[in-house]
Formats: structure tokens, sequence, C-alpha cells
């Protein structure tokens, strides 16, 4: 054992025990200690402890700050490499509310201004980010709920019979049974850690499932064994008069009745059935293992469907595209309108037209200059196209697939014009300078074309390309 290499950590030791140690050479260490880049500990997390994890993610977002990424490049990034060295942390701890908002308040100012030293205007809130794309969202996820999620395992752990040394050491120390677990109280002598699972109680209840066998290992009160749930939740201990001999009364309540049923088709515990096992149950599936993306799934906040989502992510579609026609599907562009509803003194007139009030629906279906675009659209695909009055009549015209013009090359088509009139908009705005509708639809043609060369080997591509030139 290298003695440079070796720390020595003790407690509870008198002075001369503490003396005789010494001889070995060793030289004493105190808590925290940084192993495999975390802090070990037992108290809460400091301020200056977490922000080895905030400034690892500050290099990383000032690293990219100097790239050309686009939205959804950058949603990339964190979906992939910031939520990967986050779970890294909160897959042990239960990270402070502040070290959490400090996170999601860095990662939303790089997803919508690329860089975290301005403060840009967020198109969409953090809470609808952090949605499933099914739900309106990117599929991003809330590092408070996920972190919940992942320290849920730890519970599961305890019950699951894992022979980890963890799980040992905790079984000796503070739960030797589950009615320990359930009913223990907080202590200044137990660690923050523990703390933590100790308040996530009522949540893991809901989720553990006691299957009876010898009856050892299952609490009567706190654990899942019946339908009712937890029965300390149901009968209060007072009136269900539990004998040692598991003697009850006359059924007095609804409740009451449907414990006694479901007792009748239990067989007696017995030390020949073995341990008690426990279950997770996610959605009404029971499972013999922990899932974190089905717990995951229960614990979410929850968003409506949209119809539309499967659209604008389909496989194949443009990233940049997809996500510029997502934030346009909820119109959360600042067009005039909008800039005009915050307070902002600007003109209300379309930046391209100037003949009416700049909207979404007007920018993208009735401006002028949109309509020799969906003009031209309207040619190559040799189909009817109708003239759309609002955004919901253009989605659900994608939506619907024809021979001449399945739902796929009508989405890409769509996503490519919406994302190329943004630019042109903008390009005016800020520049005085506008491309001609046709030399702007060669763009548009262009990256049709490209989408679809990009996705030739794949069933739904493979005849695209005649449909669109021909």
């Amino acid at each position: 054992m290298n003695r440079d290499k070796t720390q020595l950590f003790h407690a509870g030791l008198t002075q001369e025990e503490t003396n005789e140690l010494s001889a070995y050479s060793f030289s004493t260490g105190s808590l925290p200690i940084r192993y495999l880049g975390l802090l070990l500990m037992h108290r809460k997390l400091k301020i200056s402890e977490y922000s080895p994890l905030i400034d690892k993610l500050n290099g990383n977002f000032n690293f990219w700050a100097t790239k050309s990424l686009s939205f959804a490049g950058r949603a990339m990034l964190l979906k992939t490499v910031i939520t990967g060295m986050v779970v890294f942390w909160i897959s042990t701890f239960f990270l402070p509310k502040g070290c959490i908002r400090r996170t999601e308040s860095l990662c939303s100012r790089f997803l919508w201004s690329g860089s975290i030293d301005r403060r840009a205007q967020n198109k969409v809130s953090w809470k609808i980010v952090c949605l499933p794309k099914d739900e309106g969202g990117i599929g991003l996820r809330s590092f408070r709920c996920w972190n919940t999620t992942l320290l849920l395992r730890f519970i599961w752990l305890l019950f699951s019979g894992s022979d980890s040394l963890w799980v040992a050491w905790n079984k000796t120390h503070h739960c030797r049974t589950s009615y320990h677990f359930w009913v223990q109280q907080e202590s200044p002598m137990q660690t923050w850690n523990w703390h933590c699972l100790l308040r996530l109680r009522d949540l893991a209840s809901r989720f553990l499932l006691s299957k009876i066998k010898n009856g050892q290992d299952t609490s009567f009160w706190f654990d899942i064994w019946t339908p009712l749930g937890p029965l300390i939740n149901v009968l209060a201990p007072a009136d269900s008069g539990l004998q040692s001999q598991l003697l009850l009364p006359h059924p007095r309540s609804d409740d009451e009745v449907t414990l006694h049923t479901y007792l009748f088709t239990l067989a007696m515990p017995s030390m020949e059935l073995g341990p008690d096992s426990f279950s997770w149950v996610t959605g009404a599936v029971s499972s013999s293992f922990y899932s974190s993306s089905k717990t995951w799934d229960v614990l979410r906040p929850k968003g409506a469907i949209q119809r539309t989502a499967k659209r604008i992510w389909f496989p194949g579609a443009t990233p940049k595209h997809a996500f510029h026609l997502w934030v346009t599907n909820l119109n959360r562009l600042p067009t005039r309108d909008r800039l005009l509803s915050w307070g902002m003194p600007v003109s209300p007139s379309c930046c391209i037209c100037s003949n009416r009030p700049e909207s979404r629906d007007h920018l993208m279906l009735s401006c002028s200059y949109v309509l020799i675009l969906w003009a031209e659209v309207r040619f190559r695909l040799q189909c009817t196209v109708p003239t759309f009055n609002t955004w919901s009549e253009l989605m659900e015209w994608t939506c619907l697939s024809t021979v001449g013009a399945p739902s796929v090359l009508k989405m890409l088509v769509t996503q490519a014009l919406v994302y190329s009139v943004w630019r042109q908009r903008n390009n005016m705005l800020h520049n005085q300078s506008l491309s001609p509708p046709l030399v702007e639809f060669k763009d548009v043609n262009r990256q049709v074309i490209n989408s679809i060369n990009a996705q030739r080997n794949k069933k739904k591509f493979k005849d695209l390309m005649c449909r669109w030139l021909l």
C-alpha cells in the first residue's frame, strides 16, 4: 500500500487510539474528499461544493459559443453532452434547488442565444421545452424530476435484495427491515442523502408492491401488498383490531370488506415459501427490475398529445427545419404583432410586403411574397394546394397523403419554405435586403432535393425525387 497515495479516515476514536493509528505513518484525511469526480460527504452540498459542475458546464457552453450552431444543434448538445454531465451528479446526490435552477438557466440561455453571457428572449418556456415531442416539447428532461427519478432507484435497491455494499451497510445501520424504513424519523446522526431518501418514502410507496411468501420482510401497515395500497392510509391501527395472530373484527366499511375478501385469496405465509419479494409497478405493469425511463414517465409533468408532432419530427426531417417549424407551430416567432403585444414600439406592418399587419399566418400564408412560393410548390407537386387561410389548415394539409404528394414530401417542402421565408424576413428587417421570390424558391428546391437525397435509401423517400422533379 502506497503511503503517499493513501489517507486514513476515522471517527469516534479516543486520543490514545488515534495515536496508535498514527504509528502506521498514514496521513489523516477529512471529509469532504473527491472520488471519481464526486464529493464524498455526509451533509447537504454547499454552493462551493457543486461549483465544479457549474464551472464544467460554463466551460462547455463558452467553447460552443464560438461555433455557428443552429437551434437544433444546440438542443442536441443539451440532450447528450450536458445531460450526461448532470446525470453523473444527480444519480448520486439530491442537488439543491439553487444548483438545479442555475443549471437549467444556463441550458436555456445557451439554447436560445447560443451564449450564456447574454440573456435572450426565450421563445418557448423551459417547462414546455422539457415535454416529450409528441406533447409539444423537444424531449429534454427537467433535471429536478429526473433527479428524483434516479434517487428512487436507491430505495428500490433496499427492497430488491441487492447484494451491494451500500445496501448491506444501510440495512445494518438504518433499516434492518422494511418496517424500520417506513417508520423511522430523521435524525441529525443520519447523512443528508439518507434524509433525502426518507423524504421520498411517500412517493416510493406508489411503486413498490410486495408479494407475500414468509411474511417476514413485509410491513403490514406500510408496504403495498393489497389492492388498497398501504393500509396505514386506509385503516386506523387502533380500529383494525390487529393481533399477533392477525385477527380482524367484522368489517364495518367498504375498505374493510375489500381487505377481508382479499385476505381469503391469499395463502398463509410460510417459511417454506422463502423470503418475500418486491416488484416495481409503473403504469399498472409490475416488474422485477427498476426502469428509470418508465418511472420518469409516471412522475414527469404531462402535456396534451399534439397531432402534428409526428409530422414535425418525422424521421428524415432536416433538424434545423424541424426545430424552426416546431417554434412556428407554437406561434412563438417574434413577429411584429407579438412584439406590439409586449409593448415594444415597432411598426405593425409586414417587414416584407408592408401592406398588412405582420403575424405568423400572414407571413407564412398570405403575404404577396410567400404566395409566389406556394404557387411554385403547387406547380411542382401537381396536386391541389389550396389557399390556406389559417395555420391549422396548412398543418392539416401536410398530414394528408395523396398518390402524387405523400405527406412526407409535403412536410419537407413546408419546413424548407417556412424556414426560408423567416430567414428572408429577418434579412429584410436587419439588412434591408430581400431575394426575389423565384430566386428564393431555387434555394427551397435545393434544400428539398438535398433532404430527399440524404434519405434516398429509406422506403418512404425512394420515390420522392421523381415526384418532386417530374
